[in-house]
């Protein structure tokens, strides 16, 4: 047998089953931060532990591989002699290397959300190199339900004899899940059970992508996400987002102002129906000079924090103050972050910002649709909150993994990449069907 594998070209391809995404993925994804930062968690002594980065794998392939619907049937997939080359993806040749699934419970476990962030921020400094990919400088954020793994109502899951006198609280079968309430929309409920999960979207040719998310209780209000957010986007390193567009959710004079001050980063909303308009703009929030005639946006100035406007020539030749008008009008931010901010209301650019968060939630109902096509539901598989967190990170890495290998597809690799690896395939097919001499 082992004569007659050396005997079949491409070696290197068959390995990975001539499959396009595991090969790109070894090619072209440097994962070994996985190694270097989950390594110091092992503990000297006994039985040498598996490599990490095949459980990381491990997670890639239930992530992007449909016909995968649980941990445990992947393990099941992957002891099965004809998947060979999932095993030579994973780093574990040998059936018998093949961890099980209770492994996988205890990698997210033990490994913990810091950690999982800093893989995260360590794949975004790559996609980062790549040229025309990630285009931070205008980014979204948004909220979405996240249905946790619980069945019926609450109850209590105490040790008490008599239940019914205690004063323990009544909890799910996820002690951390929270009643919350949604969006009214067809075909879905007003409340539902588990988290949200709040995220910063950065565009991309090929769609928006997830730069880092939080998973906290449902009834957290959206106002209170903004800052620790921001401050998580910090930590990544060489990605500046100079503008967040966010909705009404997010809509705080104090917040805005600290993210412009302290952070650099400008919050683009509409403002709410009973917010007190300046005297000096118009029903619709733009600014106006003494005459009432629009003013023409003319920049912000970071170092000042002024909003700089002049006024209409078309409107200044027939005003009577024409004279003694400067033309020329400042508005200090701090005094009015919703109007006089780095992005006026209603200047085409704040049209163009706001629009640009249609496609942030067209990017959360498509993970919701891949969330319930892999699990045939919707229900998140894991329980508490530091778990989720570390499962839905994970998840932001691999549809990041998955973007970075269809970027470079279109732009480094051959147009026919993937077509002669195809061929390839079908030239070994060919070989191996080939009868042998006797």
């Amino acid at each position: 047998m082992d004569l007659q594998l050396e005997l079949v070209p491409f070696h290197y391809y068959n390995t990975l089953g001539f499959d396009v995404e595991l090969i790109d993925y070894i090619d072209h994804v440097d994962d070994s931060i996985v190694l270097e930062k989950i390594k110091p968690l092992y503990k000297g002594g006994g039985r040498p532990p598996a490599d990490p980065r095949t459980y990381f794998r491990m997670h890639y392939l239930y992530f992007t591989m449909p016909e995968i619907t649980s941990f445990r049937q992947l393990c099941n997939q992957l002891i099965n002699p004809k998947n060979q080359a999932w095993r030579n993806f994973i780093g574990t040749p040998n059936i018998k290397d093949v961890p099980v699934h209770s492994s996988l419970s205890h990698f997210r476990k033990y490994v913990t959300p810091e950690l999982f962030y800093e893989i995260l921020f360590d794949l975004l400094g790559q996609a980062l190199k790549l040229d025309d990919f990630l285009q931070p400088t205008l980014s979204g954020i948004d909220s979405r339900p996240v249905y946790a793994h619980v069945n019926g109502y609450k109850r209590k899951r105490c040790n008490c004899e008599n239940k019914e006198t205690c004063d323990c609280e009544k909890t799910f079968s996820d002690p951390d899940a929270k009643v919350g309430v949604q969006r009214n929309k067809a075909n879905q409920n007003k409340f539902f059970i588990g988290y949200r999960k709040h995220s910063i979207v950065c565009p991309t040719p090929t769609g928006p992508v997830v730069l880092l998310s939080i998973i906290l209780p449902p009834d957290t209000a959206d106002i209170d996400v903004l800052l620790p957010l921001v401050e998580k986007l910090n930590q990544i390193g060489d990605i500046k987002v100079d503008y967040l567009a966010a909705d009404l959710g997010y809509f705080s004079a104090d917040d805005q102002v600290e993210t412009l001050l302290e952070h650099d980063v400008a919050v683009v909303t509409d403002f709410k129906k009973n917010t007190v308009i300046p005297e000096t703009c118009s029903p619709d929030g733009k600014p106006e000079c003494e005459e009432g005639h629009a003013l023409i946006w003319d920049g912000f100035d970071r170092e000042t924090h002024t909003s700089w406007f002049n006024g209409d020539e078309s409107k200044c030749m027939s005003c009577p103050l024409q004279a003694s008008c400067d033309k020329q009008f400042g508005f200090s931010f701090e005094e009015n972050p919703f109007f006089y901010g780095p992005v006026p209301q209603s200047t085409e650019l704040q049209g163009r910002m706001l629009r640009y968060r249609k496609q942030v939630e067209l990017a959360f109902a498509h993970e919701s649709n891949q969330l319930d096509s892999v699990l045939r539901h919707k229900k998140v598989p894991v329980k508490t909150t530091k778990r989720v967190q570390s499962f839905f990170i994970m998840r932001d890495t691999f549809r990041l993994i998955e973007r970075i290998i269809k970027h470079l597809r279109v732009t480094v690799l051959p147009e026919d990449h993937v077509e002669k690896i195809k061929e390839l395939q079908m030239q070994q097919v060919e070989q191996v069907a080939l009868p042998l001499a006797v």
